[in-house]
């Protein structure tokens, strides 16, 4: 694991916001505790969206084709994903010919049953349809919970594709519920790209700052001085040459912000593949960020050119722009294997939605590969799915993980373990912790001063013994439960900030620790 440096004092400041564990930031010292990395579990009901339509062609729920949201006002889940309509792809064509893409929209109570509305946008083959943008590819949206303009709540980006065009010309839209959407007429606008970029559009809005961040391709991702003189295969994939930046043509991501939709900034590389980071035939295909606290967790679609398949990987970042790979480059989500309908490719487009005390992470997966299937048959691959188009099969899927439950500290029954936290500055008042304790398992803690001094009252022995499991449970000593704090007054030098700093000693026997917060009003 790569770590942030350095890290900085203030950072100790962690006001309410929930303390996990991706790295050391908190963590003074261990003694018998583990980190412990933990996979989301794939839901039986899965696929919960799949072709199922006369007017369907191919339901592409792949990398940045298949987004799904929740809106608080109607209490409903929201999915946009893409229809592909893919004609045979001609000698000397690009790789997508002269297909027609389309967006749809479906929309479910409970995320798990689904129903695709017809919205009037267009018919096809005399069909009503749940078509919203009838030549929509890759359509990212967001909600915008601060726009006063009821008609502006959802925003997207979009390729507007036509038969033979080019994936690279950009256009935005709002919708006052995302079903039905208004193109502005003012194109956005990526640095000195203009209006142009590759075709990821993986589209976050940032609350506290209240603007846009947009994670993409650039418009010149493949634009190298490649060595001519060596031969190549000349099919799908390109050359690669390791440890040279400037024939870097491996798929990567770059992002870019702007606080209107239209005016962004020059897109920036922030997580390229290298030797550290990937193999030679992996590349980094699209990015979605998740906000929890302090912590930006991503999800990285890993794409290999060679097997043709596509997984998850972890990394995170403490400010959104420098990104550190976790779990040593380990899968978080992997397709199915051989005979199931996600065999050969996961992907993530949205980040989770908190379900209860789960987090629901909605994924594509398909039974073929990557792109074996659309350019096989120019190639001559002699692979099935490249000559029967019916082996082609894109759906969404639905994987279940515990509220915050990515990584945990963790203590076995065979030796006590004790986990203490740094000095930490907070205002809040009450110890609420995330943790489950296996068989005869516990949890005590003992709140402590800079001085390692124990706060009268709050020892280990007067804690009231955590056994449960729970995704919220406040600490408590002999039934009290707020602690002595000095945290809104800002220290001075010389002065008394060693009232402001507390210290959690917590005392571990066969439990996971997924995370701790000091808060004022628990959940």
């Amino acid at each position: 694991m790569n770590y942030p440096a350095p890290y900085d004092s203030t950072m100790l400041n962690i006001g309410e916001e929930k303390q996990y564990f991706f790295d050391d930031l908190v963590i003074e010292s261990v003694e018998n505790v583990s980190r412990n990395w933990h996979q989301p579990q794939k839901s039986p009901e899965s696929p919960v969206i799949k072709k199922d339509q006369p007017w369907e062609h191919l339901t592409y729920f792949t990398a940045n084709a298949g987004h799904v949201l929740y809106d608080p006002d109607e209490e409903i889940f929201k999915c946009w994903y893409t229809d592909w309509d893919k004609p045979e792809i001609r000698s000397g064509e690009p790789a997508i010919g002269q297909s027609v893409f389309r967006t749809l929209y479906a929309e479910s109570e409970d995320g798990i049953q689904w129903r695709k509305p017809i919205l009037g946008v267009e018919e096809i083959d005399g069909y009503p349809t749940n078509v919203t943008v009838p030549d929509g590819y890759n359509l990212g949206p967001v909600r915008d919970p601060h726009e006063p303009d009821p008609q502006k709540r959802y925003k997207a980006l979009y390729t507007r594709f036509v038969p033979g065009g080019d994936v690279a010309d950009k256009y935005a839209l709002v919708s006052p519920d995302g079903r039905q959407w208004r193109v502005l007429e003012e194109r956005p606008q990526f640095g000195r790209q203009g209006a142009q970029l590759d075709d990821v559009l993986i589209l976050n809005y940032n609350p506290h700052g209240r603007y846009f961040v947009l994670n993409t391709r650039h418009y010149d991702m493949y634009a190298v001085a490649r060595n001519l003189s060596n031969p190549v295969v000349g099919h799908w994939t390109l050359p690669y040459y390791p440890a040279d930046w400037r024939r870097m043509n491996k798929r990567r991501v770059w992002q870019a912000e702007s606080a209107d939709m239209i005016h962004w900034g020059e897109p920036y590389p922030i997580l390229v593949p290298d030797a550290q980071s990937a193999e030679l035939d992996e590349t980094f295909y699209c990015f979605v960020q998740y906000p929890m606290g302090d912590v930006t967790l991503g999800f990285l679609n890993i794409y290999n050119y060679v097997s043709n398949t596509m997984r998850i990987r972890l990394v995170y970042s403490r400010d959104g722009k420098t990104w550190y790979h976790l779990k040593r480059g380990q899968p978080f989500l992997e397709p199915g294997g051989e005979g199931t309908w996600d065999a050969y490719m996961v992907t993530m487009s949205s980040p989770p939605l908190t379900a209860g005390d789960e987090l629901w992470i909605y994924h594509g997966g398909s039974s073929n590969h990557h792109d074996w299937w659309i350019t096989g048959a120019r190639e001559g691959l002699s692979v099935p799915e490249a000559h029967d188009i019916s082996q082609v099969n894109y759906a969404l899927g639905l994987a279940k993980l515990r509220l915050d439950g990515f990584v945990s500290l963790s203590a076995n029954a065979v030796r006590p373990g004790i986990f203490i936290t740094r000095p930490i500055i907070s205002s809040g008042n009450k110890l609420v912790i995330n943790a489950r304790c296996g068989t005869g398992g516990s949890l005590a803690a003992e709140v402590v001063d800079i001085n390692d001094r124990v706060l009268p009252g709050f020892s280990r022995s007067e804690c009231d013994v955590f056994t449960g499991d729970a995704v919220r449970h406040v600490v408590s000593w002999q039934g009290r439960t707020d602690i002595p704090v000095k945290a809104t007054e800002r220290a001075e030098y010389p002065g008394p900030e060693i009232e402001r700093f507390r210290k959690i000693r917590f005392y571990m026997n066969n439990v996971d620790l997924y995370s701790f917060q000091l808060a004022s009003s628990p959940e």
